[in-house]
């Protein structure tokens, strides 16, 4: 009796995964996430860069929360990266680097993103120029609440588990 009950609970177990948010896999560009889409795209082809009101700067291992409020646009861009002082440091830490993404909850695969790079004139509290190399993601149609965007990033100095909480006025 015992092993037939186990039976069951496995048997319903992986139906659930089976049929569930669980078997849906990570997404690429294109993918739903309920009614949003997430696609490729920079900076300026967004309505509203979320890390410009969200504080992304992070500059040891650890576990984040941060929230922010933003208003509601069609175009969110929810892309974020990298920072070394120079272009070869930045090209060595990011092979080396291993990445994780959700949206509200759902696996995104970033590789099919692509990533672009910039030179920023300071950057922390030296101030001294660096390279930023940043995911280009964007959120198209997020309403208004509550979402949460996560990166996960393994990289060589630790790991950084970082949760934005956005939430998106009316």
């Amino acid at each position: 009796m015992r092993s037939s009950i186990t039976s069951v609970l496995l048997l319903l177990a992986l139906g659930t995964v089976a049929g569930g948010v669980a078997a849906a896999g990570p997404i690429g560009p294109g993918g739903k996430i309920g009614t949003m889409t997430v696609v490729r795209g920079e900076v300026y082809e967004a309505d509203l860069n979320i890390f410009n009101v969200c504080n992304p700067v992070i500059l040891k291992p650890g576990r984040y929360h941060r929230s922010c409020s933003v208003p509601r646009v069609h175009r969110m861009f929810i892309g974020n990266g990298l920072v070394a002082p120079t272009r070869k440091g930045l090209d060595e830490l990011w092979k080396r680097t291993r990445w994780g993404f959700w949206v509200d909850g759902r696996s995104v695969r970033l590789a099919p993103f692509g990533a672009f790079d910039r030179s920023v004139r300071s950057f922390g509290p030296s101030g001294k120029p660096a390279f930023v190399r940043i995911w280009k993601v964007i959120l198209v149609g997020a309403r208004p609440g509550k979402h949460a965007v996560r990166y996960l990033t393994r990289y060589p100095g630790g790991t950084i588990d970082a949760t934005w909480t956005v939430t998106v006025q009316k």
